[in-house]
């Protein structure tokens, strides 16, 4: 990207508006655009825009700089750039005429405290220029975009001897380009790949296919030059090379009158060794119509192993993987591609290596400072300044501003550069026609997280219980519909996954748990559930919606038909007596007279009062019961994220506490057929929270908090008591929600045995999420 303010005196310039194209990774941008905020904030300083030449990254984000100038800014340019520019500005709705000033090489005019003169120089497009700024304090020679071409084929040479001149007024500081730094020698004339161009042309017998840069409108003179001398027509099939080619024919300098061109549509009238056919996607960008036309799905033209591609143009980097692939396919359908260093088809725009030190050598400025390039082209350009003798050289970042000043006795020490601040810049992305901002409010990260991990949709119908005919159903009914996009789904096995792991996750959550609690926690779980499936980290958007009349209707239908179930419906509660005995949330059944079964969830707290409702973990509506591994591999954890939690058991008012592990048959049901409950007997709630309180100040420290929970586990087994880390901290997480219930209800503070436990371990700090 190229935009720099030059100023004097508080009054500037703004030299150039480009803008930058994405990487691989900046998904759906499409260019990217200096910090305009600043310059609107400085609009009132900036008097003037002055373009070196027409190419993308010196004129592209004008449509968005021009807008955040003061309406009366002019901007100058040559005039085959200025018919570029006009074109833009119009597509934009932003054109008005009378700012736009042309300016003639060797002409000088005025623009904010400066005065300009523009000075030419060699390029891959026409009217390049440099431009030499003077004021009263010194000159200011900014290059542009450059090479040394001998034989350039418009006749118009590297103006060296106005460098010469300008060396001996003096030069206070020089800007140049430095992109091709690190190439050794010197760069081929255009003459050179014209010559390569024509013996192609002249040796192929069927039909050439060529593709380069559009803006290189000495190139397409080249091809045009081999038509005529191979008796071809040329085909034009891009809209960027009609583009530049109207430009240039609209200014007088373009080689090719756009009447004679062949149209596409007409491509099949002629036959194959008549044609040439010119096009975009050297870069294979993806609509462009060579790219199309290697997957063979191009309107105007089909490719075959008959034909000739001639490759004129550079891969930039940043393009090598795609470039490549596009070639393969060609070569997959037997085309002939000709490409290459030793074939002569392409030379750059820039100066290498051999070309920079001869300019520096022959301008001698005082102070210089590389710019166009990568930093380490930058740096590397700087050292090269040096070796020349120049003594006052640096690199110059993004945001900074940095001040000289002229030497006007040579033999007096100057103090080079001094800086004058840095300015935080963002750079600014546009996506489409309207969508303009940061990486931040573009979420252009989080579109590529994505598209590499995917993403899961979760919609839950939450069915609270109603009050009917004067019973609480204390049963959380849900319904969840799962969708995903970009996520490697094994075939529907991880999906199924995913299902099972979101019942879990609800039926671990007390009737009255808010929304948002439940949306945060499935989320979490199933981000979860597919990173030990998959080692990806979706993004998760779990939407809970509430729908109490559901659950009415639902439970009115069912006391209608007979079948009214106080907590799962028969064929699930079958499936948990009969073929899962310790699947599932712990309930306790009873048989009753009219052999209707009901469940009461067994790890209903018994830790509130009798007058308060109890809270109870349910299941899911129209999903099979989750087992409690399930719940324990995935439910999160409030203290430490990457530890899970098993289902939490059951505090009775008698002290004892069961883990929930089996369910209790009782009734007509015989007691053999069930195992017991491992209950928490009162001294070993009572030895746990002393574990607990004596490691309370690691726990607020220590990250890994499951291996406390180990270590308590350990401490018990030495005391006769086997319980896992899992139901340690279980347990605990029910003691932390009772004490917080208990803390302003003075009377549970003498029916509770473990209140004044509790208390002296937590009174000092607030108990919060304590899992």
């Amino acid at each position: 990207m190229n935009c720099m303010l030059v100023g004097h005196y508080d009054r500037y310039i703004l030299i150039d508006a480009g803008v930058m194209f994405p990487d691989y990774d900046e998904l759906g941008v499409q260019k990217i655009i200096p910090d305009t905020t600043f310059i609107k904030k400085w609009s009132h300083k900036i008097e003037a825009v002055v373009i070196t030449h027409g190419h993308e990254d010196h004129i592209g984000a004008l449509p968005w700089v021009i807008p955040a100038l003061d309406p009366h800014t002019p901007i100058y340019a040559s005039s085959f750039t200025m018919e570029l520019i006009k074109k833009r500005l119009k597509e934009n709705g932003i054109l008005v005429p009378s700012r736009l000033k042309v300016f003639k090489i060797r002409r000088r005019f005025k623009a904010g405290p400066f005065e300009i003169e523009p000075l030419r120089v060699t390029h891959s497009i026409p009217d390049c220029c440099g431009l030499v700024l003077r004021c009263a304090d010194g000159t200011i020679l900014h290059t542009g975009d450059w090479k040394i071409d001998e034989s350039p084929l418009d006749g118009k040479t590297f103006d060296r001897q106005f460098l010469e001149e300008l060396s001996k007024e003096g030069v206070t500081l020089m800007m140049s380009d430095s992109t091709n730094v690190l190439s050794p020698g010197r760069t081929v004339s255009e003459s050179a790949v014209a010559d390569a161009l024509s013996r192609h042309i002249s040796g192929a017998k069927g039909r050439i296919i060529t593709t380069q840069f559009a803006s290189n409108i000495h190139r397409l003179g080249s091809i045009k030059a081999a038509a005529d001398v191979t008796g071809r027509k040329l085909v034009f099939i891009g809209m960027s090379l009609r583009t530049y080619l109207d430009a240039a024919w609209k200014d007088g300098k373009a080689p090719i009158d756009p009447s004679t061109l062949v149209k596409a549509e007409d491509i099949d009238a002629y036959a194959p060794k008549d044609l040439i056919i010119v096009t975009t996607g050297s870069q294979a960008e993806p609509r462009a119509a060579l790219n199309l036309a290697s997957y063979g799905s191009s309107h105007s033209f089909k490719l075959n192993k008959e034909d000739v591609i001639l490759y004129s143009a550079k891969v930039i980097p940043g393009n090598e993987s795609r470039v490549m692939k596009m070639l393969n396919r060609i070569s997959e359908i037997g085309s002939t591609i000709v490409m290459g260093k030793n074939e002569g088809l392409h030379t750059s725009g820039h100066g290498y290596r051999g070309e920079l030190e001869e300019v520096l050598q022959i301008v001698k400025p005082q102070h210089f400072l590389p710019i166009h390039g990568e930093l380490l082209f930058l740096k590397e350009h700087e050292l090269l300044g040096k070796s020349t003798g120049i003594r006052h050289t640096t690199v110059i970042k993004n945001g900074e501003m940095l001040g000289v000043s002229h030497l006007r006795n040579r033999r007096v020490l100057s103090n080079g550069f001094s800086s004058l601040g840095k300015e935080n810049l963002q750079l600014m992305y546009s996506d489409g026609d309207k969508a303009f901002g940061t990486s931040t409010e573009l979420c252009v990260d989080e579109r590529l997280r994505i598209a590499s991990d995917g993403i899961i949709v979760v919609s839950m119908e939450i069915l609270r219980p109603q009050k009917i005919d004067g019973m609480v159903e204390n049963t959380l009914k849900g319904k969840i519909k799962i969708t995903t996009r970009c996520l490697w789904l094994d075939k529907g096995k991880l999906l199924d996954t995913l299902h099972k792991a979101a019942h879990a996750t609800l039926s671990s959550c007390p009737v009255n748990c808010p929304l948002a609690h439940m949306e945060r926690t499935v989320s979490e779980v199933l981000r979860k559930t597919v990173r030990k499936y998959s080692g990806k980290s979706p993004e998760v958007i779990a939407i809970a919606l509430e729908n109490p009349a559901g659950v009415l209707s639902d439970e009115l239908n069912e006391k209608l038909s007979g079948n009214y179930n106080a907590g799962f419906g028969l064929p699930t509660l079958r499936k948990v007596v009969d073929g899962h005995p310790r699947r599932g949330p712990p309930n306790k059944m009873k048989a009753e007279d009219d052999s209707i079964l009901h469940l009461e969830n067994a790890s209903e707290p018994s830790l509130l009062d009798d007058d308060a409702e109890p809270e109870r973990f349910l299941p899911v509506e129209d999903s099979s019961i989750s087992s409690p591994d399930y719940t324990e591999r995935l439910t999160p954890n409030t203290d430490d994220s990457d530890e899970l939690e098993e289902h939490e058991p059951e505090v009775r008012s008698d002290g004892t506490a069961s883990n929930g592990d089996d369910s209790e048959v009782t009734g007509s049901q015989p007691k053999s057929s069930k195992p017991k409950r491992n209950k928490w007997k009162p001294e070993e709630v009572k030895k746990l929270i002393k574990m607990r309180g004596d490691l309370h100040s690691r726990f607020q420290v220590v990250k890994g908090r499951m291996a406390l929970w180990e270590e308590i586990s350990t401490s018990l087994l030495e005391d006769g008591i086997t319980r896992s880390p899992a139901q340690c901290k279980s347990l605990w997480a029910s003691l932390v929600q009772k004490y917080e219930e208990s803390k302003n209800e003075k009377r549970s503070h003498k029916s509770w045995p473990y209140f004044e436990d509790m208390n002296k371990v937590l009174s000092d700090f607030e108990a919060t999420a304590t899992t």
